[in-house]
């Protein structure tokens, strides 16, 4: 969750949270079944992070973001906080909803990526869409929103190896268009609010349906692209 919206909701009780974990993990089953370290660009609250590590006992992760305070620094819950990294690498890099908040994103990519190890997994979440666009968007203070064609070339800029492509939340695309086209405001203001736990159920069981049968690369509120450091391709296989 992004620390703007610290506050507002609850990550771990958040039907977009919970369900954006899921194609998460399943990438992580598929691609990386074993793997002991990740880092979480971007981190915000380290929801992601925080489920990673539950799930996968012994693995380590640190969460990076620029905007923590001095109290959050430092070990939580076996998960490192700090602003930026010392050089560290590991197996899994997540950019979850983070190269849309800077200017020059496939700079930001490329920070780590040029220096992970080889083979390591990188999965990157960015927000669908400029039609899409909104005063929440506003409010997180985007750069941009992306196509999936747009995304997949950022992944070839910064020399990774595609292993999968596609959008998420299509189920819910008719409504977040409609919303946002028809109902804006204004002044910049986050669309992030509790909901209750029928509807958090509804949309959650919904959406991991989705994301389990359904690898929709026509349209969607969020995309989603898996890569891999990939600096001998013919070890690692190549894109899809």
């Amino acid at each position: 969750m992004d620390l703007l919206e610290d506050g507002i909701a609850d990550a771990s009780k958040h039907w977009y949270y919970r369900a954006k974990l899921f194609p998460i993990e399943r990438a992580l089953r598929r691609y990386v079944p074993e793997f002991s370290s990740l880092i979480d660009v971007g981190a915000g609250s380290g929801f992601f992070a925080k489920s990673i590590v539950q799930s996968s006992p012994g693995t380590s992760a640190i969460c990076v973001d620029p905007n923590y305070p001095e109290d959050v620094l430092g070990v939580h819950e076996q998960i490192q906080f700090c602003r930026t990294t010392c050089g560290e690498t590991a197996d899994v890099l997540l950019f979850i909803d983070v190269l849309e908040h800077v200017e020059d994103d496939l700079k930001l990519l490329r920070s780590y990526t040029d220096a992970a190890v080889d083979g390591c997994l990188v999965i990157v979440s960015v927000p669908a869409f400029m039609s899409l666009w909104s005063a929440h968007d506003d409010f997180l203070l985007h750069f941009r929103r992306y196509r999936l064609g747009r995304l997949r070339s950022l992944m070839d800029e910064a020399k990774l190896t595609v292993l999968d492509a596609h959008y998420l939340f299509a189920s819910i695309l008719p409504v977040v268009w409609f919303v946002r086209r028809f109902k804006q405001k204004k002044n910049s203001t986050s669309d992030m609010r509790d909901n209750s736990k029928l509807m958090t159920w509804i949309l959650v069981k919904i959406l991991s349906f989705e994301h389990r049968f359904r690898l929709n690369r026509v349209a969607g509120v969020s995309a989603f692209v898996v890569c891999r450091v990939n600096r001998n391709p013919s070890a690692h296989g190549g894109q899809w």
